[in-house]
């Protein structure tokens, strides 16, 4: 997962030799962003629109990720299940790493819990 480069204001312009973004650019955008999570406010920006292209396919990339991984995970709990049901594992045990796989790697206590029960 690629992490987001924070940038304050508006940046350097490589082409204009690295002196700040202007108006008078071609590529300068000024507009408003929304946040992935619902309940944040959009949030006006000024930028370089290939700083808004790069933050754009790095959003692509991070939810692709995130999608993939989501799909390994259903896939890994369905074999468990598969393997529960012809008798290879118990259970339980499908139970306890199915909590392993779905449950977020930095809530482990969540998995401690909820095995103990």
């Amino acid at each position: 997962m690629l992490n987001k480069k924070k940038t304050e204001g508006r940046g350097a312009c490589p082409f204009r030799n690295l002196k700040e973004c202007s108006t008078e650019c071609v590529m300068y955008r000024k507009g408003v962003r929304f946040s992935d999570d619902q309940k944040a406010e959009p949030f006006p920006f000024e930028e370089c629109a290939l700083n808004i292209i790069a933050d754009n396919l790095e959003a692509m990339h991070n939810r692709t990720y995130m999608m993939q991984k989501e799909v390994g995970d259903t896939k890994n709990v369905m074999t468990l299940k598969i393997l529960s049901d012809l008798g290879r594992i118990s259970p339980d045990e499908v139970g306890r790493q199915a909590l392993k796989i779905i449950t977020p790697p930095d809530k482990p206590e969540e998995v401690k819990k909820l095995t103990k029960e």
